[in-house]
């Protein structure tokens, strides 16, 4: 299996759509509402990428899509730190998500790789990233790249749930 990375164009949307939605429903079961996880529909996922993939993305950011065979199979999405206590010229690894039948086959590591080099050519020294303190698969993942756990924590209240997350952070 040979995986290009390759920016997103508007026809990866379904499969972007699917993938998102999909990896969402597999990963956060159990560690997320269930009303929550019901409420990111492929349907949903797609709009938004149709949405994403049609407009311009904000200055430093960067998306990079797993491609095999011309299908769209994950994504990593990157850019400033977004929240009011960032560290000072921090970037941020917004999202990763990749098709759960493709995990385990190199698919987010390439992703990853990728977002560390959108990341360091866009000028940032330490990124940070959040994620579920139970998602112990994840958290393996960022480690055994580099990443730790800063301390940070925060609950995320959107779509009108509470999800508690915890940051991790690395230097480029």
């Amino acid at each position: 299996m040979e995986i290009q990375i390759r920016e997103p164009v508007p026809s990866d949307a379904a499969a972007l759509g699917r993938l998102h939605a999909e990896a969402w429903q597999v990963a956060y079961e159990g560690q997320m509402p269930a009303e929550l996880l019901a409420s990111r529909t492929v349907e949903r996922r797609t709009a938004m990428w149709e949405r994403i993939t049609a407009s311009t993305r904000g200055e430093r950011q960067r998306i990079a899509v797993a491609d095999v065979g011309g299908t769209a199979i994950g994504f990593a999405w990157t850019g400033p730190c977004r929240d009011d206590d960032c560290p000072e010229g921090a970037g941020e690894l917004y999202a990763i998500n990749v098709a759960p039948e493709r995990w385990q086959g190199g698919v987010g590591t390439a992703l990853l790789e990728a977002a560390h080099e959108a990341l360091a050519a866009a000028g940032f020294p330490l990124a940070v990233l959040w994620v579920l303190p139970g998602n112990d698969r994840a958290r393996r993942f960022y480690e055994r790249h580099g990443w730790h756990a800063d301390g940070a924590t925060r609950n995320d209240e959107s779509g009108g749930f509470v999800v508690p997350e915890m940051r991790y952070a690395r230097r480029f």
